[in-house]
């Protein structure tokens, strides 16, 4: 069995990325020139897409994770103009912006670079993320959450087709609404709801679903039951993303040592704030695993739980895995160091997956 895969970077747009540790690398200061420079590089490699995620607060803790982050569709807008051939998504809370807002921005940025700009959109799980300056509806459960999403979308998808939209709902109205230009194509949507109403979100709206991926049963089982649901709605072309934290080094025990450095530096109150801001959530129990997997759980390590470490060649093994027995279709990798380690995986990682049945579009130009 072969399978043809997307290939995309999950951006550090964020202070030290996604390791919580004093230990990170301090390249990943969250700059713009280095978020450029990585997706400079990611489309010099061939990945397909970047995704810039949504941030509004860091964390406390020494390590200032977060402290400094950018902004994600203003970010997304000037790295659609300054590359040429990636697709550049950005990330919108459903509940901070109006549908009307949103349309008009990503509009604009399709305008920027035709056919490039996707959106990602979120509700988002963390209070403490949003409340520290009054972004927060706590009027909603969890459910209803996606029950607004549900409208909001429908209004945006209208608003880039439609000449006239007169909309009143239960959350949001339009009277004669207009807006020109409309996107060359209809930008891709994307959502990574892990609850099974946010999942039936994704798959009843976007285009593709991002979920925590792995080689092991319950995230291959999660991974394929994914594709059940969709398929009994009615969704036969729906996407499913693998989103996969990736450790490399030449050796395996290069890769332990490396998450060994991370973890002997963790930054334990930044777990904690992270646990604190879900905890305050009034529909924590109705979150999923993977959407509060960061706050550490019982291990207390640096890192997302499931994530992958190994040498270049056990990594490539490991992603076949994930892929193959997962029915996944694209993969969206996170890396401690995300010049270096994806300069490694383009030249000893992914030239390895068409032997292993997965064929994609990255590769190191010669010279």
């Amino acid at each position: 069995m072969t399978k043809e895969i997307d290939t995309g970077v999950f951006l550090p747009v964020g202070r030290h990325g996604w390791v919580h540790s004093v230990n990170a690398p301090a390249a990943e200061d969250a700059s713009y020139a280095r978020v450029l420079r990585v997706v400079q590089a990611a489309e010099s490699i061939g990945f397909d897409f970047v995704l810039s995620p949504s941030i509004w607060r860091g964390r406390k803790g020494p390590s200032q994770h977060w402290g400094d982050v950018l902004e994600s569709l203003t970010t997304s807008a000037a790295l659609l103009q300054a590359t040429a051939q990636i697709k550049v998504y950005s990330t919108a809370h459903m509940t901070v912006f109006p549908p009307a807002t949103i349309a008009k921005m990503v509009a604009t940025m399709d305008q920027i670079a035709p056919g490039r700009a996707g959106l990602n959109v979120v509700t988002g799980p963390s209070y403490l993320d949003l409340a520290h300056i009054g972004l927060w509806n706590d009027d909603l459960a969890h459910d209803e959450r996606y029950d607004m999403g549900d409208e909001w979308i429908s209004v945006v998808k209208r608003l880039w087709t439609e000449e006239v939209v007169d909309h009143k709902g239960r959350f949001f109205e339009t009277l004669e609404g207009t807006m020109g230009p409309k996107p060359a194509v209809m930008p891709r949507l994307i959502n990574a709801g892990a609850s099974p109403r946010g999942f039936r979100f994704a798959a009843e709206n976007c285009d593709v679903a991002f979920i925590s991926a792995g080689d092991d049963p319950a995230a291959i089982e999660t991974a394929r039951r994914g594709k059940e649901i969709a398929r009994d709605l009615g969704r036969d072309g729906f996407a499913t993303y693998g989103v996969v934290s990736l450790i490399p080094a030449a050796t395996d025990e290069e890769a332990d040592a490396r998450l060994d450095h991370f973890n002997a530096g963790v930054d334990l109150e930044c777990l904690d704030d992270i646990e604190a801001g879900y905890s305050q959530n009034r529909n924590r129990a109705a979150l999923s695993d993977a959407s509060t997997s960061l706050s550490g759980g019982v291990e207390r390590s640096c890192v997302l739980p499931g994530t992958m470490v190994g040498s270049y060649e056990t990594l490539a093994r490991r992603l076949a895995t994930a892929i193959t027995e997962g029915d996944l279709d694209g993969l969206m990798v996170m890396v401690p160091d995300y010049v270096e380690d994806l300069d490694g995986l383009a030249r000893h990682t992914f030239p390895l997956l068409p032997d292993l049945g997965i064929h994609h579009r990255v590769a190191v130009q010669p010279g």
